[in-house]
């Protein structure tokens, strides 16, 4: 299935109206003004940002005394059961087919991590040799993200979501098939594309149809699914690292049936209603500009035009949200992907007690997110990330450091309590934070360029543990110390993150529509509502 080419011509007259509408109708060259909510809520829109001192340190000058401006003081704003009301049977059907989507990548994703001593033994290599294989899922997640975000937001949301979870299919039943490393390291590195695609097409299926009051706190929830990604891999783990022959392989083949699931599950549903009604605003957009006399099907240099409109206006927020979203990837990958390594060389815990602690801490992470979904509609985005933030870094000594079965649990607890505090605010803070006209260019490349800049964070750890080594009594070394470094770079990253969120902008309950595409989503709705008007009329 495939739309008409001709819906990628109604996109440039829509890009080209917008850029024409910021140009003529932005007055305002205050940098606050470009790139943050006033005090009354007021969002003005995207224009060229001009770096003038003035500007500059007005800017600069606001970082905290917005901070202070909290967005409602009704705590019947923490409840969101009644916003979920709103919440139909089919939006929890497609929300839960993408958070499994999402779910069935995280797992994948940390099978590597919970079985990575037995990966290493049985493919004769050293555990710092089998980090490269979460270093290469993590470094490819860019070329998945392109591939299947244009995809996705051009042609279909079904096909590149089938898609994805056909390549997971085959790629996890490829893995427990590899009888050497550079086999495991190719088809790790193929799953990355596979991970990078799921994201786009997991969120827009869960989130497209979600009700606006519903949003942060479904947000929130959806990316519940990366932790118990972790919780699941680790319970699987103990049951299957029990056999005596091919324990982690058959864990690999295990992990397919996720994505069989999700391949027929989405074939008996159609696209979600905003992407039908989006296809029809192009159409719409099109015809109007027919109409106008105003239609031309664009070249590749009108086109190479407008994305530098695009550039010019949203060059400085880009670069932010890379760096914003370094933040968000590293203290993920630092505090997680060693953990299970840790516990296992260096504490020599048993795999109960492992598994036991895992699921535990990781329960944290969920909690976080949800708590962080509920309370960002009132102290907002960046107070959430702050407060998540500062949690994640004074918690990571005694979660790492403060070895105790109790130490490691509560601290462990905490610890992704504030990690996934982070995630439960961040997908929405991004979406509100990127321009309507190039959301899916700039929001998606961003998260994947932030997650580039982390890929190497399992192996770095790895390398400077082995410069920390762990003695025996009789002077022989047993292990290396993962805790110290992981310690230090947890942190370290949550330290940038805080700097990283003072001096950046947010802005709240932003329409994730530009105004021309929703005034002609309007027009979609109501002749959806005059057809169906004329249906009752005619069964009456």
């Amino acid at each position: 299935m495939s739309v008409p080419m001709e819906i990628n011509d109604s996109e440039n007259i829509l890009i080209e109206k917008e850029i024409y509408s910021h140009n003529e109708n932005s007055t305002s060259k205050d940098v606050e003004a470009h790139h943050d909510v006033h005090a009354h809520g007021v969002v003005i829109e995207d224009s060229v940002p001009e770096l003038s001192l003035s500007n500059i340190s007005h800017y600069f000058m606001n970082r905290i005394p917005t901070l202070l401006q909290f967005h409602s003081t009704s705590l019947k704003s923490l409840n969101p059961f009644p916003h979920l009301k709103d919440m139909s049977a089919s939006n929890w059907n497609y929300f839960f087919m993408g958070w499994l989507a999402w779910f069935s990548a995280s797992f994948a994703f940390f099978l590597t991590a919970v079985a990575g001593t037995q990966v290493a033994a049985s493919l004769n290599v050293s555990t710092a040799t089998v980090t490269w294989g979460l270093s290469a899922v993590l470094m490819l997640r860019s070329a998945g993200a392109v591939i299947f975000g244009v995809w996705t937001d051009n042609y279909s949301r079904k096909w590149p979501f089938i898609f994805c979870a056909f390549m997971f299919l085959s790629l996890q039943i490829g893995t427990g098939f590899c009888t050497n490393f550079h086999q495991f390291l190719a088809v790790r590195a193929l799953s990355g594309v596979a991970m990078g695609g799921t994201y786009g097409t997991a969120s827009a299926c869960s989130l497209d149809d979600v009700p606006l009051k519903a949003r942060s706190f479904v947000s929130g929830l959806f990316f519940t699914a990366y932790p118990f990604g972790m919780i699941f891999a680790a319970i699987f783990w103990r049951a299957f690292g029990t056999l005596q022959h091919k324990s982690w392989q058959s864990l690999f083949w295990f992990s397919s049936v996720f994505p069989s699931i999700l391949i027929v599950w989405r074939l008996c549903f159609p696209e979600t209603k905003h992407f039908e009604r989006h296809l029809k605003a192009l159409e719409l957009i099109k015809q109007d500009a027919i109409e106008d006399g105003t239609y031309v099907k664009p070249t590749f240099a009108h086109k190479c035009k407008k994305f530098g409109h695009i550039c010019e206006k949203n060059w400085l927020m880009f670069i932010y949200l890379i760096l914003l979203l370094t933040f968000g990837n590293y203290i993920t990958h630092a505090s997680q992907d060693l953990y299970p390594i840790m516990l296992r060389k260096q504490l020599n815990l048993s795999e109960n007690k492992l598994t036991v602690i895992i699921v535990i801490t990781n329960i944290g992470g969920v909690l976080g997110a949800l708590f962080v979904g509920i309370i960002m509609e009132v102290i907002g985005r960046r107070n959430a990330l702050l407060l998540s933030a500062v949690i994640a870094g004074c918690l990571a000594y005694p979660a790492y450091m403060i070895q105790s079965e109790g130490a490691l649990i509560a601290g462990g607890f905490f610890l992704f309590f504030g990690v996934f505090g982070v995630w439960g605010a961040m997908p929405i803070h991004l979406s509100e934070l990127s321009p309507p006209e190039a959301r899916a260019l700039v929001a998606g490349l961003a998260y994947q360029l932030g997650n580039l800049a982390s890929a190497a964070s399992s192996t770095i750890e790895t390398n400077l543990a082995n410069q920390w080594p762990l003695y025996n009594a009789d002077g022989s070394v047993f292990s290396y110390n993962y805790a110290k470094v992981m310690t230090v770079l947890t942190g370290a990253v949550c330290i940038y993150g805080v700097c990283m969120i003072l001096l950046g902008p947010e802005r709240f309950h932003r329409n994730l529509s530009s105004p021309i595409m929703n005034k002609y989503i309007q027009r979609v709705i109501q002749i959806e509502n005059d057809e169906e008007k004329k249906d009752t009329g005619h069964l009456a």
